[in-house]
């Protein structure tokens, strides 16, 4: 097998990918998860196509509609996006690696990046992150083709910036990125002087224009909630947020391949040219993130971009240095992990312990809802949370039931109150599911809220969740 490998790594790498792809498809098919909150909001809003949705843009629920409509509305249908779209990214990190490298590194840079923990984890959820890995590599390896031979490379780097934009706003992290090549390679200056790189941006600019005009016409609404998500109100520091995000890390990329990239930071000066623009599209963002992990939070997704080219530096640089053994090592572990992450949602409750809790009794719930509506016919459905709301439209059959969210605060706190219309409630009455015991606000809006029998939600590992339900009627405004 090594002796193939030497002779024909591209070949073996595709391979490779196209059966992890097959694998994770599969364990998709086979999966027994229920949606997750967020991913049951992305299959709502695929069932109404815009140009953005209250917390992100569009392309994303455009995917799923695409799915869905070949699979059908099922957890499967929502996900099967995930895995073909990374199969896609690993095949674009590996010709990023032929351009700065070659068809070993290329091929390393395959199967490395493909099965990244982080990924492995993606791959197997429907999430904004998917589409922005893609358009991310995308469009670093246009910009790369562009700087090294020039032509129309600048318009696939347009392209890919403005789809990347409209897939998830992280995207903006380029225009932070680029300055920094250009700061850290003095080869790539020319670049300014060039007219494809404005029109590139211009282009990518432009494509994402429908999204500006979606939120003009909609309060802002995506714009106003990723400013909220960086919370930068008061400069409190928070070091265990910082030290949770730095740990995270090692869990997004792999411990070795992270050392590994913190060694060619290190040997800054046996860096090539190419290596030092891979640093400058990838440093920027995770130094950003410390920084906003340091003074308010960071998931451990939010500097994802960063792998994309961080990947690429540490195959090449590790092959270069001649250690590849430990190239080795990292592709075993994280193939178990790919493992773990795709099956063991099967096998970890049995000793008492659950990761995907929150992906457990939906259906269930749904259903017994389902039988509450039916006892009151022309009942509509309304919650006071976005995750419930967002389950039960998924989950309670027919999708999506007819029904309602009310604002409590004069601008939407989510994409349901946000295209809500209450004057479909009229005289009808109202099944109300909350997590709330008493919920005494309801006195103000209603005329009689008459308690009807809990619904509980079971999770194997850490016992039943109660959701109360109240059937609504005389409505206020």
């Amino acid at each position: 097998m090594l002796a193939i490998w030497h002779r024909h790594p591209l070949t073996l790498a595709a391979a490779f990918i196209l059966a992890l792809t097959a694998w994770r498809i599969g364990a998709l098919a086979l999966s027994d998860l229920d949606l997750f909150f967020d991913e049951a909001q992305y299959w709502f809003w695929a069932k109404n196509p815009a140009f953005g949705y209250y917390s992100k843009p569009p392309v994303t629920a455009w995917l799923i509609a695409l799915t869905t409509g070949l699979a059908g509305d099922t957890e499967f249908g929502v996900r099967l996006f995930a895995p073909l779209s990374y199969a896609l990214t690993a095949a674009l990190g590996a010709a990023i690696a032929a351009t700065l490298y070659d068809r070993r590194a290329a091929a390393w840079t395959a199967i490395t990046l493909a099965t990244l923990p982080g990924i492995s984890l993606s791959a197997q959820i429907a999430s904004t992150d998917v589409p922005l890995l893609l358009c991310w590599a995308a469009a670093l390896l246009c910009w790369l083709r562009y700087w090294q031979h020039g032509g129309l490379w600048w318009v696939g780097f347009g392209l890919a910036f403005g789809a990347g934009l409209m897939s998830k706003y992280a995207m903006v992290y380029v225009l932070l990125c680029l300055p920094f090549a250009f700061l850290l390679v003095p080869q790539t200056r020319s670049l300014l002087r060039q007219p494809g790189l404005w029109l590139g941006i211009g282009l990518g600019l432009l494509l994402f224009l429908p999204n500006v005009w979606w939120n003009w016409t909609h309060e802002l609404a995506s714009f106003s909630h990723t400013a909220d998500n960086a919370n930068w109100n008061g400069l409190t520091l928070k070091p265990h947020k910082l030290a949770e995000f730095a740990g995270a890390q090692f869990g997004v990329m792999g411990p070795i391949l992270l050392v590994g990239f913190v060694w060619a930071l290190i040997r800054w000066r046996r860096l090539q040219p190419g290596e030092r623009v891979l640093v400058a599209f990838a440093a920027p963002v995770l130094v950003l993130m410390l920084v906003q992990a340091l003074v308010s939070r960071a998931h451990a997704n939010w500097a994802a971009v960063a792998y994309i080219s961080a990947t690429v530096l540490v195959v090449g640089f590790l092959l270069r240095e001649g250690q590849v053994r430990w190239l080795r090592w990292s592709f075993v572990a994280h193939l178990i992990a790919a493992g773990a992450i795709m099956h063991g949602s099967n096998i970890v409750p049995a000793f008492g312990i659950d990761p995907w809790h929150r992906l457990r009794g939906w259906q269930e719930v749904g259903a017994a809802v389902a039988e509450r509506l039916a006892a009151t016919p022309d009942a509509l459905l309304i919650a006071d949370d976005r995750a419930v709301i967002a389950e039960m439209l998924f989950y309670v059959p027919p999708q999506p039931p007819e029904w309602v969210k009310l604002r409590s605060t004069p601008h939407a706190r989510d994409h349901y109150e946000l295209v809500a219309d209450p004057s479909v409630i009229g005289t009808r009455p109202l099944l109300y599911i909350t997590r709330n015991a008493s919920p005494a606000h309801l006195a103000d809006r209603f005329a009689t809220a008459e308690p009807l029998p809990p619904i509980q939600r079971e999770r194997p590992t850490r016992g039943p969740e109660t959701y109360h339900l109240y059937l609504l009627r005389g409505f206020k405004g």
